[in-house]
């Protein structure tokens, strides 16, 4: 199910995947008339084939899907794209979110949910996507670059494929060096929501950049742990390059 813009300034697209075809017709009417294009896939399978011949922005995926599940799209998604993806999960269900962070989700939203917070999510997704003025453009710490303007991080010279979230919380985390950030303003920056009790959203993030950065050149974690309160980049020197 696909409704075209008629508006003369194109429609951000997005991909529904969920085969409550209900839902479907219902976040179609409410998000087509604001700023999207929506298209609907009701399996996993055709959510694969879409994502591989079409542009879109962004992927909204139910995790419960006949056939192959919505973890199996996000995994096949991810070989492919770094698209954004929002999870939609059985409220009261952590293991599925802690799951879809770990494969590569951007953010996930527990079912039922109101249409104005699904559409707050997908905002915030589609932000973080996009460079941030007024921040730091480039930094370089030991073996790691982080250039905002190409979207680009290195780590040993080897390019890194991060998701948006993933993103924007090294960018946080590098923009001072050795400070400790708070798991509230973590979350507040990089969901644009507030921490609420045993959400593991930003440790899953964190657990997910360990794994992709690997250790620094000492062999110990970039990103520490600062118990009860959150988590800091290692800095020991030389210098970072900021610019």
């Amino acid at each position: 199910m696909d409704r075209a813009s008629t508006s003369a300034n194109p429609k951000t697209h997005l991909l529904v995947v969920d085969d409550d075809l209900a839902l479907g017709t219902l976040l179609t009417e409410f998000l087509d008339g604001e700023e999207f294009r929506i298209t609907v896939a009701a399996t996993g399978e055709e959510a694969v084939l879409q994502v591989a011949n079409h542009d879109y922005s962004l992927v909204i995926l139910d995790v419960m899907l006949p056939g192959i599940d919505g973890f199996t799209v996000l995994r096949r998604i991810r070989e492919e794209t770094d698209i954004p993806v929002l999870m939609l999960t059985t409220r009261g269900s952590s293991s599925d979110r802690v799951n879809g962070l770990e494969l590569g989700a951007d953010d996930y939203l527990p079912k039922p949910f109101q249409p104005q917070e699904l559409q707050a999510r997908i905002r915030s997704i589609l932000r973080r996507a996009r460079p941030r003025t007024g921040r730091m453009k480039y930094v370089a710490i030991e073996d790691l670059e982080l250039d905002e303007k190409k979207r680009m991080v290195r780590c040993g010279g080897v390019e890194i494929d991060l998701t948006g979230a993933e993103f924007v919380l090294l960018q946080l985390l590098v923009s001072r060096p050795g400070s400790v950030f708070p798991r509230e303003q973590l979350v507040d920056v990089v969901f644009e929501r507030r921490l609420t009790v045993y959400d593991r959203s930003i440790d899953s993030l964190v657990s997910n950049l360990r794994r992709k950065l690997g250790p620094s050149q000492d062999g110990g974690d970039r990103i520490k742990s600062v118990r009860g309160i959150g988590y800091a980049y290692v800095f020991q020197g030389p210098k970072a390059v900021s610019r």
